[in-house]
């Protein structure tokens, strides 16, 4: 299973905010579709980054976000 977690950045670029958003997907593929959805709808800018295999966003304020899809089997399976 694959989850959706938004992080939010203050201007100094730290997490301030972490949010676990629903649902969950059985896809990673569904849940990166999804991320992208999300990313988009913060009227703002939003790309993909490579690096950290997630996508990156801002709002209209100018606040950033991350919106990263963490695998919850691997998870799982480390604990």
């Amino acid at each position: 299973m694959f989850q959706i977690i938004r992080l939010t950045f203050d201007d100094d670029g730290n997490v301030i905010n972490r949010r676990d958003l629903q649902p969950l997907f059985e896809l990673r593929e569904h849940a990166m579709l999804m991320a992208r959805s999300a990313a988009s709808g913060l009227w703002g800018d939003f790309r993909y980054d490579e690096e950290r295999r997630c996508w990156w966003a801002s709002d209209s304020r100018g606040r950033q976000y991350r919106f990263v899809v963490e695998d919850l089997t691997a998870a799982d399976m480390a604990a």
